[in-house]
């Protein structure tokens, strides 16, 4: 085992964050508002994304299956802050967690892995394209927006 520092792929992570914002850009309605609930049937799942705060700069959402995949896991949820002017949308917690820091030391008491925000991030990337490939909105037609 490795006992290099974990390096932080700032530009990769930057291209996961751009190409989330674009991700949303097609899924979310151009009024979405705080409060707003939009519902995507993806197989025999819903995935809901919930606007939680909308401000002139940034817009909170929450993302999460309706149901879990499997019997006795939790739902999963992950909390995405869309930066408007920075054109970017990036996982800040997961399941009602703290922020995310960048790295963690290896081994650690949460046993949460190194490139735990990227990974997170790169989850993000594929429920939205899942939702965009397969999806289909059960609110309203799909709506495409500038955010």
């Amino acid at each position: 085992m490795s006992s290099q520092r974990y390096q932080i792929d700032l530009s990769g992570h930057l291209a996961d964050c751009e190409l989330n914002f674009r991700r949303l850009r097609q899924l979310l309605p151009a009024d979405a508002e705080a409060g707003d609930c939009l519902r995507f049937g993806v197989a025999a799942n819903m995935v809901e994304l919930l606007v939680k705060e909308r401000a002139p700069y940034t817009t909170m959402l929450e993302l999460r299956l309706h149901k879990p995949l499997l019997a006795g896991l939790p739902v999963p949820s992950l909390q995405v802050r869309v930066y408007h002017d920075a054109k970017l949308a990036e996982v800040m917690g997961a399941k009602g967690l703290r922020p995310l820091k960048p790295r963690y030391a290896y081994p650690n008491a949460g046993m949460l892995q190194r490139d735990e925000k990227a990974q997170q991030n790169t989850y993000l990337g594929e429920w939205l394209s899942l939702c965009l490939a397969l999806g289909h909105s059960l609110d309203n037609p799909l709506n495409l927006l500038e955010i």
